[in-house]
């Protein structure tokens, strides 16, 4: 499962504006294409699955992901906060890297665990955290990335 399959320009931002865990799971959320009114209740979702642990894995990376009848198919955005966001990971560090994954409940296709699986593993290269939190632009975003999800 690779994560060029899923994430497209408009569905990563390299330079979140938000200052809290919270804002930035809004930040994630409104880049989904999905209807403008299920927005709040995705984003309820997404907090109420933070409640029982923080998707902050460590090494400056988030994955905040959950599973919803809001949406009909999975949906992945990223976002990178250059300043770093206290989310309370596995390390106490601050996160820079925003992995935000929302599948529906009854997924056929059964992809939200490899994907998940595939970012996880991602993440857990240093180097590829440091290339992705240093790329200037989305281009070269999208040509580091290539690599990485073989």
């Amino acid at each position: 499962m690779k994560l060029t399959d899923h994430l497209t320009p408009n569905l990563i931002n390299l330079d979140l504006k938000s200052s809290t865990k919270e804002e930035v799971l809004r930040e994630l959320v409104w880049m989904l294409d999905i209807k403008e009114e299920n927005k709040p209740s995705l984003l309820e979702i997404v907090l109420q699955r933070e409640e029982l642990g923080s998707t902050g894995i460590g090494g400056g990376v988030a994955i905040p992901h959950g599973r919803s009848v809001i949406v009909d198919r999975l949906h992945l955005a990223f976002g990178r906060s250059k300043k770093g966001i206290s989310y309370r990971a596995a390390d106490r560090k601050k996160a820079y890297l925003f992995f935000l994954l929302v599948a529906p409940h009854l997924e056929v296709s059964n992809q939200y665990l490899p994907l998940l699986g595939s970012i996880a593993k991602l993440a857990g290269d240093p180097q590829n955290v440091s290339t992705l939190r240093k790329v200037p632009s989305l281009q070269e975003f999208m040509e580091a990335l290539v690599p990485m999800c073989v």
